[in-house]
């Protein structure tokens, strides 16, 4: 194995190291208007509700969402939502990508 190889092995069993003892992230949102659609466990969950943090650790991010509406959750429930899942929405309930 060459040096710069081992150098590279090393630097990233460091970071995975970091990433499990530093605290995460967190940022205030807000309120951003949004809906999602993802699965716990077997349970296919939709909902819209407003945003208010963001939490980041490593490569992983979710958002802190206040639910409104949901098929599986009760309204005022507040739900991490991988950052992947979540789509924003204006006030007119339109949505982005």
């Amino acid at each position: 194995m060459d040096i710069a190889t081992a150098l590279d092995l090393g630097t990233e069993r460091a970071r995975q190291a970091l990433d499990a003892v530093v605290p995460p992230a967190l940022m205030p949102l807000p309120h951003i208007p949004v809906s999602a659609e993802t699965w716990e466990e077997d349970r296919h969950l939709r909902l819209h509700g407003e945003a208010i943090y963001a939490l980041h650790r490593g490569d992983e991010a979710w958002w802190a969402v206040v639910v409104h509406e949901s098929n599986a959750l009760p309204p005022g429930c507040v739900r991490l939502t991988p950052l992947s899942e979540v789509r924003c929405e204006s006030h007119s309930h339109r949505r982005s990508a």
